[in-house]
């Protein structure tokens, strides 16, 4: 062999091995893992970049690719803004290797695949997803091997790209505790539904201890106290119910003996003073001021809210239960529902006639009890990496064995590819690093199968 040719040989081995070092110390960084994601049913589309001769092979392009992604910083979930990265993870599957004769031509072929998935938060409005794509990279040399032997190789990268939005469910959390009082309207129209409004509070209060919330009970009655003036009556205005030195009971016994106590009064005309008791209990009782405790006023009434000067305006009443953060909730007769609509807390309204110990017990309970707070919305990017590396090394016809042309194992792959006549790069650097490349990456991948995802405090 000429000295000149084989001192080339040693200082192009030299360099391959520079350069698959540097990409094993990549590898060995990086922090790997896999994470699964549903698949999307859209159609791929297809992007081909062909080139005849690159700087890098399309192998060492995507390993640098995916030590780069594999590297990037996560964010913690709790702490995310939409657009922040909270995970980063990897997958690969084992490399198929076949090597097979043709003729007078050795065939070696390595196939693998990798998956970067990349998850963040997406914005609360849902974004359009864009269709996948997919991007084809390849490149063909031709050199001659240590032992003389003329080669062509062939490589290739399809990346393809998927991205999907999902939404985890709505957490709940139980409510610590709560302060709850009940107004209820004792004009003379509630004669016959006062039993019915005293039975289904007694439940309501037993049903928020069966459910863990620790609670407090408070009570005001009310009838028409501008119809009390004009007819000089002292048991239509307000009265608020006291529970020892506290306007507040935790005792549901204590409140079922208050309930039983309610006499009823006149009323005078339809609508009746609902809005003094409101007020009054907002300025006068002795609300929890922990931030964790939740506060409500549940009115029960068959009128609507009287407007009259010398009381106060429904538009005021609302306003000071706003400002003290009190929910609302109305149960009230069919015909007075609209008069409320207003009013009630997140359409918290419900009928004193109908299906009152369902709705109070149940709907209004949950409502008490539980704080809902809305899921997350996440962006998954998939990038799956299919890698394809075929060698045909031109074999004197000597050492066949035989003068005909014989074919052991086909090479069966999508990506087989018959070359017809490949132009001569000149370089055994290229060749020898794009035979080892995919080896290397997928040995890489195996160093670590870990994610690299934010963690919760």
């Amino acid at each position: 062999m000429d000295k000149g040719l084989l001192k080339q040989q040693r200082f192009s081995f030299r360099k391959m091995k520079v350069g698959l070092a540097s990409v094993a110390i990549l590898f060995a960084l990086a922090q790997l893992g896999q994470v699964s994601a549903d698949e999307t049913s859209k159609p791929v589309s297809s992007e081909t970049v062909k080139t005849s001769e690159t700087v890098k092979s399309p192998i060492e392009v995507a390993t640098e690719e995916i030590a780069a992604e594999s590297e990037k910083a996560v964010v913690k979930e709790s702490e995310a803004k939409p657009g922040d990265l909270i995970e980063v993870s990897t997958k690969r599957s084992p490399i198929d290797v076949k090597e097979s004769q043709e003729g007078n031509q050795k065939v070696h072929v390595e196939t693998a695949t990798a998956e970067v998935t990349k998850t963040e938060i997406a914005p609360a409005k849902a974004e359009e997803v864009p269709a996948p794509t997919t991007k084809t990279t390849e490149n063909t040399v031709t050199a001659k091997d240590k032992d003389g032997n003329s080669y062509t190789q062939y490589e290739r990268v399809d990346k393809t790209t998927t991205v999907e939005i999902t939404k985890t469910a709505p957490t709940v959390t139980k409510a610590g505790a709560a302060d709850i009082v009940f107004v209820i309207d004792r004009s003379g129209s509630m004669g016959g539904t006062i039993n019915i409004v005293r039975k289904n509070i007694n439940e309501f209060a037993r049903n928020l201890a069966k459910d863990g919330v620790a609670a407090r009970f408070g009570l005001a009655t009310f009838s028409d106290e501008v119809y009390g003036r004009k007819r000089g009556k002292t048991d239509e205005g307000t009265i608020l119910t006291k529970f020892n030195e506290s306007y507040f009971t935790s005792d549901p016994a204590e409140l079922e003996k208050a309930l039983a106590g309610i006499k009823i009064a006149h009323g005078g005309d339809f609508a009746e003073t609902s809005t003094p008791a409101l007020t009054q209990i907002v300025s006068t009782y002795d609300w929890s001021k922990s931030p964790k405790n939740k506060k409500f006023v549940v009115l029960l009434t068959d009128a609507p809210m009287k407007v009259d000067p010398s009381i106060p305006t429904i538009e005021n009443t609302l306003a000071s239960l706003k400002a003290a953060k009190i929910e609302r909730i109305v149960a009230t007769s069919t015909g007075t529902t609209i008069s409320y609509k207003d009013f009630v807390s997140e359409g918290r309204l419900m009928n004193i006639d109908r299906n009152l110990a369902d709705s109070l017990t149940k709907d209004a309970a949950t409502w008490i009890v539980e704080t809902v707070t809305e899921g997350h919305n996440y962006k998954v990017t998939k990038d799956n990496y299919q890698f394809y590396l075929e060698r045909r090394t031109t074999l004197p016809i000597a050492q066949t064995g035989s003068a005909t042309p014989t074919t052991t194992v086909p090479v069966a792959t999508a990506y087989k590819k018959e070359v017809a006549k490949l132009p001569d790069t000149g370089s055994n650097d290229t060749a020898n690093y794009g035979i080892v490349g995919l080896g290397l990456l997928m040995a890489g991948l195996g160093l670590s199968v870990s994610n690299r995802k934010s963690k919760e405090q």
